[in-house]
Formats: structure tokens, sequence, C-alpha cells
């Protein structure tokens, strides 16, 4: 199953920020004084940060899903939080010029791995407009937007995993651009639902790998998740110079006494539960 357009922009887009966002922290979006401002007050809970955290970060979007990583204002340093809270409280602000705005989030980092599409630390929703990241406006009447931001540390501190291979029925097109499992809470059925049930995805499957068995066309993949519930596991495709929305499900974890079904399961911390295989059709990666 295919995402839908919405929500194939929500990842993809997103998944997008977190590889070139990796690469970059800082954008240049100009010398001139940008007149507006949104202050944040984020309150962080649910911790101490997990001991792998780098920093966290202010992005705001004035599109969403974006299209590119220059269409994002991303802070160039990491909030001031306390590492030994519990709960703490920051303010944080970023210039910004007068326009609307149709996301704003925190984006955390670690020390460990790439960016991890399940990284959005928080991303307030618009319940009047079908659960849609809330916008904003900076104009020149109201140069200053204002917002409560509620950060859960522990929806990062990932302290159990999935591993599994996934075996795939033919070598890698040589349109590939990225290919990653990704674990959800429940099997998404709204757009937002690919973001807000995403618990982990990693990007980092391909040929070039060393976790990549060309004889066996099979790929080891060891994903942290959050213990709990996990109601589905699958692998996505994007080919180069395709659409940012193109991304495609190329096969699931199906439920090993009910094939066809999505396999499920419930981890407890510091739990790995192995055995989690899935198996690729290249056929689906085809417009």
């Amino acid at each position: 199953m295919n995402f839908g357009a919405a929500t194939r922009g929500v990842v993809v887009a997103f998944g997008g920020v977190a590889l070139l966002a990796a690469l970059s922290c800082e954008v240049d979006h100009g010398v001139a004084p940008l007149p507006g401002m949104v202050r944040a007050r984020v309150l962080f809970y649910g911790g101490p940060p997990p001991k792998n955290t780098q920093g966290i970060y202010l992005v705001v979007a004035p599109k969403f899903p974006p299209r590119a990583i220059n269409e994002l204002y991303h802070s160039p340093n990491s909030l001031p939080f306390k590492w030994d809270a519990v709960r703490d409280t920051v303010i944080t602000e970023m210039a910004l010029p007068y326009g609307h705005y149709e996301a704003i989030s925190l984006w955390w980092y670690n020390t460990e791995t790439k960016s991890n599409l399940a990284d959005v630390l928080a991303l307030p929703l618009d319940a009047s407009n079908n659960l849609l990241p809330l916008g904003f406006d900076i104009t020149k009447e109201q140069p200053v937007f204002e917002i409560d931001l509620r950060a859960n540390w522990s929806r990062v501190d990932r302290d159990a995993s999935i591993e599994g291979t996934i075996y795939f029925n033919g070598p890698f097109p040589a349109n590939t651009l990225a290919t990653a499992v990704a674990a959800y809470v429940r099997k998404p059925q709204a757009s937002v639902e690919f973001l807000t049930m995403l618990k982990s995805i990693d990007f980092s499957v391909g040929p070039e790998s060393e976790k990549y068995d060309p004889q066996r066309k099979a790929y080891h993949f060891v994903l942290p998740v959050r213990h709990g519930t996990v109601e589905y596991v699958a692998v996505f495709w994007l080919p180069e110079r395709a659409s940012l929305t193109d991304y495609r499900e190329l096969g699931v974890y199906e439920d090993p006494s009910a094939p066809g079904q999505p396999g499920t399961m419930s981890l407890k911390a510091g739990e790995t539960k192995r055995g989690v295989d899935i198996y690729v059709d290249w056929a689906k990666a085809k417009p």
C-alpha cells in the first residue's frame, strides 16, 4: 500500500529534514534583520534527557510538508535544557520575516545515529483543522507569536529494539534514492498518523551497508524503539528524481500465525524482539 499524497509528503519531507539537517544545522536566511519573532516556552518532562542527546532545536516551516531544507527556519544552537532535570522549562526565540507559517516543531539530535524521522519531540496539531500541524502568522501588526511546546523526553528514550531481516526479491533499482524500515504504534489510517504514530525509522537500508548480504539479497536491521506496543513495521522506498511524495511501501512484517495480516508485538524495557522478517516485493516500487 502506498502512502496517500499528504501522508507521503509528511513522512518524506521530515525524513528529508532529518537527513539534510544532519549535514547542516544552520540555514542562511540572508543578512537583513528579520522583523518578526516566534517565542516558545518549552516544557520538558518525562526526563531526564537520554544520555545520547546531542541537542534540541526549534524548527519552523513556512510550508508543511516542506519541499526543501532551505525552506525551513532552524535554530543554530540547541535549547539550553537541564541535563539533570526531570522537568524543565526553557524560553527560546527565533527571528522570522512576516508571513504565514504552517508548522513549528522541536527536533531531537542524538550523538550516535543519523536523525530519525521519529525524532520530532514536539509538533503541535490543530484540532480544528483535521489535526494538521498548527500554523501561525507573523505580521507588522502582530510581529511576535508566542506558543507553549511540550517535549516528552521519553518519546526519544528508546529502551527496546526490533531485530529482523529484510529479504529483497531482486537487486536494488539503480535509481534508488532512499530505503527505510519503520515501526508504528499502530497502522496509520489518516495522513498525519504516518508521523504521529511513528515510533522509529532507519534510513540506512541499502546495498552499500555492511548489513546487506548481496548473495542472499538480505539486510539485517536492528531498530531501536520505545518499549510498548508496535502494531506495524514496514519497508519504504524512494526513487531518484521523483517527487518527495513518491515514497512507496514495499513490504510489511506479517503475523507468522496469520499471513497477510500485520504482525504486532508488545515490548518491555530492555527487550529485543527478534525474527521480525520482512519480504520486499520490488514490483510495488513501480508507479
